[in-house]
C-alpha cells in the first residue's frame, strides 16, 4: 500500500484520446503542453451550483447522505431528522443505495457485485431517466452530468459536474468537496486522482464506469439502503479518507460491510 502521495497527472486527453501521462504543473491540473488549451466538458445549462454549505453546515445532513445522494441532488428530510434525533450517531445506515428504490437494498452486499456493470444496472433501475453519455457531449435540456467509478469488490463513488464546469463530490459521511485524492481540482473525473491508499485507506477507484446525464428538472427519489440495524463487530480502527473506514467507529461484519464513500 503506497505511503507517499502518487504523482498528479495531467487531466487532459492526448492526441489518441487517452489521458496525458505527463505530470501536472504544481498547483494545476494540466501539464505545460495542455495548460490553457484543454476543452472543458460542455454543459447543458442545468448544472447545479457548487454550494458546499448547503450540505456541510448541518452535521445531520452530511452524516446521513452519501455520494449517491449528492450526485443525484437528493436529500431526505425524514432521514436527516432521524440522524439529528439520534445525536448524529449511526447515521450511515440512512445512506441511499443503488437499487434500493426497487427493493434491492442488499444487492451490493456480495463483494463480487461491486462492479461497474452491476452498480450501473441498479442505478438505472432507480432512475430510468438516466442516460449514458461521454465527456465531450452535452446533456440534453433538463439534465446534467454525473460520473461513476468503482474500487472493484469494495466500493462505488459518484461525482457531479457543477455550474463552474468543474466537478465535486461527497465521500460518505464526510463533507462536500471539489478536489480529488491528490487534493487537486477535478477537471475530468476520468483522469482525476482516485487512489486513496496513500492516505491510509484501502480504496483505489481504478475502474471508471462512465458519464451519465442525470435529470435536474424534477426531483429524484432514492431508496434507503441500510434500514435494518445490524450488530457491529469489533475490528481494527481505520482512517476515513476516500471514505472506506471511519476513525473511532466500529466496522460491520464482512457479510454486511460498511463503506465510506458510498455505504
Amino acid at each position: 500500500m503506497p505511503t507517499e502521495k502518487p504523482p498528479s497527472y495531467c487531466q487532459c486527453a492526448n492526441s489518441a484520446g487517452k489521458q496525458c501521462r505527463k505530470e501536472a504543473r504544481q498547483g494545476d491540473v494540466f501539464c505545460e503542453e495542455h495548460a490553457g488549451s484543454c476543452p472543458m466538458s460542455p454543459m447543458s445549462g442545468f448544472e447545479p451550483e457548487y454550494a458546499p454549505d448547503l450540505w456541510n453546515a448541518d452535521p445531520a445532513r452530511y452524516l446521513s447522505m452519501n455520494c449517491y445522494a449528492y450526485a443525484m441532488m437528493f436529500q431526505d428530510p425524514k432521514l436527516i431528522e432521524e440522524c439529528r434525533k439520534n445525536n448524529h450517531k449511526g447515521c450511515r445506515r440512512y445512506f441511499p443505495q443503488p437499487g434500493a428504490l426497487n427493493g434491492l437494498r442488499d444487492a451490493l452486499n456480495v463483494e463480487s457485485r461491486r462492479s461497474c456493470p452491476i452498480v450501473e444496472k441498479l442505478m438505472m433501475s432507480d432512475i430510468p431517466a438516466l442516460e449514458k453519455t461521454d465527456y465531450h457531449t452535452p446533456c440534453p435540456k433538463g439534465k446534467s452530468k454525473i460520473a461513476m467509478v468503482v474500487s472493484p469488490g469494495k466500493d462505488y463513488h459518484f461525482y457531479r459536474q457543477d455550474k463552474n464546469g468543474f466537478w465535486s463530490h461527497k465521500d460518505g459521511s464526510n463533507k462536500v468537496k471539489n478536489f480529488d485524492a491528490n487534493k487537486n481540482k477535478i477537471f475530468n473525473p476520468a483522469f482525476a486522482a482516485r487512489d486513496y491508499q496513500w492516505q491510509g485507506s484501502d480504496l483505489n477507484y481504478t475502474d471508471f464506469c462512465g458519464f451519465y446525464c442525470a435529470p435536474r428538472d424534477a426531483p429524484v427519489h432514492l431508496g434507503q439502503g441500510g434500514e435494518r440495524k445490524r450488530r457491529p463487530q469489533k475490528t481494527r480502527r481505520g482512517r476515513q479518507v476516500g471514505g472506506h473506514k471511519e476513525r473511532g467507529q466500529r466496522q460491520r461484519t464482512r457479510r454486511h460491510p460498511r463503506f465510506g464513500l458510498a455505504w
